[in-house]
């Protein structure tokens, strides 16, 4: 294995990699061996069970990616972590990070060494990066931490025999949790179209891509929403960073439709077992030029390569839009009352005439709750995490904090009407002098590091509109789905990790920077051809036989 020192300069390499072109690094490293774990405070007083959790206050600072790009609280300001820290005696400092700045700050942080206690949120590291810093001593491993003072957290992983090979190491141990939702959902986005104009022009619903093509002409030519503001489709090109397999990338659906199961790391499981790489295929060629010829005409937003989630809820608040890709249809970008002149748009046919939709892994997402090693209180940290996985809390840190009926000063959770005995978020409730994006959260919802299993949102939460509009979302799309997710959970060793570096942070920018230049550009054979020669220059073929390795080391398991 390669030395620390080693280590250190494939990461420095990668921190700066990463700072040029926007490419997140595997992080970890330091010159020398990582200090032993700080000895705790006087008067620390653990209590190894009971609350509160620490005799005397303490204060843990967490830093974590943040997906909620529209609603960025402070969540140590909200009354659930109020509560919290009445109870257990230790105060958090929470910095939430938005996700399209994650990526370089993370490696900022890690470079300089200004550590925080815990690494806290879903998605917040990737499952490399907690193996990279794991065996350098940045993280610490858990497994003796989660067997002594966790038994919520064990318990929850006991249900579910998948979740510890998706968290542990190669080198037998777990350095960062996932975090754990079981709603049963098994596709990522939908295609959203507006139903309102196709009706009022007299089109039907697009098959085809041709179909598809001429529904985006006549909303161009026939301009319904009035003043030439009509946008025929939108999404975002990608927002976040590869090779953290959650990115947003709103286009996949379109290389689905050449029979290319495409996404940010550009390697797949075929229906047959057989992994490729997708970015050298005909399929990923047609896509590249059917999306050219939509957005030479015009007819995808201009702005798809620049526009975060919150410009394109704007327009579509604006009623200007009339298709955009969304993780679901309703509770999400478009405006209540206008949700009901949207409906999803089932998988296009395309020359193959298949349909097909991406299968995905949405229980669990990984690099959820490190803790490193400047952490003095790294037992009160566990038992913290174990507190707010209670199953009282962990409904509540989920969805909101218990309140009573009528409550609308936050997003929270108020005694249901129609499921008595449980909760319903109040997410009708907001006043109207409020806009959608300053109303506080009561809790930090949807950035917590919790487990939450089918039987703890069966016993507390009433049927959640949320819920529901994404199961409606899944349902359309799962007669078409994969049978092998996009994100199927590689795990690889520190020297692995260390090979692919600056290889993989290389050649997924050139796949991103060139495909953004032929969607907006066009080219030639000859540049298809002379794209092909670099992919070999920037060692596909190594970078392919590691997922395969990877990929086959996961099946004799």
């Amino acid at each position: 294995m390669r030395t620390t020192k080693t280590r250190l300069g494939v990461c420095v390499a990668l921190a700066l990699a990463a700072l040029f072109i926007g490419l997140p690094a595997f992080a970890g490293g330091s010159k020398e061996p990582a200090p032993a774990k700080p000895a705790a405070a006087p008067g620390y007083g653990l209590a190894e069970k009971g609350l509160p959790i620490v005799k005397d206050k303490i204060t843990l600072k967490f830093v974590g990616m943040n997906m909620n790009a529209t609603r960025i609280g402070r969540w140590d300001e909200t009354d659930m972590m109020k509560a919290l820290e009445e109870k257990s005696n230790i105060h958090i400092v929470w910095d939430m990070i938005p996700q399209k700045e994650w990526g370089e700050k993370k490696n900022l942080l890690i470079a300089s060494k200004q550590l925080p206690d815990a690494f806290v949120a879903p998605l917040t590291l990737t499952a490399n990066e907690a193996t990279t810093m794991g065996a350098d001593g940045v993280l610490i491993p858990l497994d003796a931490l989660l067997a002594k003072y966790a038994p919520n957290v064990t318990g929850y992983m006991k249900e579910y025999p998948t979740y510890d090979p998706f968290v542990r190491s190669m080198d037998g141990k777990i350095y960062a949790l996932a975090a754990l939702q079981d709603l049963g959902f098994d596709s990522f986005s939908g295609a959203i179209i507006r139903q309102e104009w196709l009706t009022k022009l007299g089109l039907k619903m697009p098959a085809t891509i041709d179909e598809f093509e001429q529904v985006l002409k006549t909303f161009k030519e026939k301009d319904p929403a009035g003043g030439g503001k009509t946008i025929p489709f939108s999404f975002m090109f990608q927002e976040g960073t590869a090779p953290n397999r959650e990115v947003k990338r709103e286009l996949e659906w379109f290389f689905m439709i050449f029979d290319v199961m495409d996404h940010p790391i550009h390697i797949s499981i075929e229906d047959n077992g057989q992994l490729v790489f997708t970015a050298d295929k005909e399929g990923f060629k047609q896509t590249i030029r059917y999306l050219n010829k939509l957005y030479s005409q015009g007819l995808i937003d201009k702005d798809i390569f620049t526009q975060d989630r919150t410009m394109l809820t704007n327009k579509i608040r604006q009623k200007t839009v009339g298709g955009y890709t969304d993780y679901r249809l309703k509770q999400s970008m478009a405006l209540l009352d206008d949700e009901p002149n949207y409906t999803h748009m089932p998988p296009l046919k395309g020359p193959s005439g298949k349909q097909r939709w991406l299968r995905a892994n949405i229980g669990m997402s990984e690099g959820a709750f490190a803790i490193t090693n400047v952490c003095k209180y790294p037992e009160a940290a566990i038992r913290w995490l174990d507190l707010i996985n209670e199953p009282e809390n962990n409904i509540q840190m989920a969805y909101g904090m218990f309140k009573e009926a009528g409550w609308n000063k936050s997003e929270a959770q108020v005694p249901s009407t129609a499921q008595p005995g449980k909760w319903d978020v109040n997410s009708g409730a907001r006043p109207k002098e409020v806009s959608a994006n300053d109303w506080p959260f009561s809790a930090p919802i949807a950035e917590s590091p919790i487990l939450t299993p089918a039987w703890v949102i069966d016993k507390f939460s009433a049927d959640k509109a949320s819920t529901t509009a994404k199961r409606d979302t899944c349902a359309v799309y799962r007669p078409y789905l994969t049978k092998y997710p996009y994100n199927y959970p590689y795990r690889f060793t520190v020297k692995e990790v260390e090979d692919l570096g600056l290889m993989q942070t290389d050649l997924l920018n050139y796949v991103l920077k060139t495909e953004a230049k032929w969607i907006a550009e066009g080219f030639s054979d000859a540049d298809w051809d002379a794209y092909l020669a670099q992919l070999k220059k920037l060692k596909v073929d190594e970078y392919l036989a590691m997922y395969k390795k990877a990929y086959e080391r996961s099946l004799k398991k």
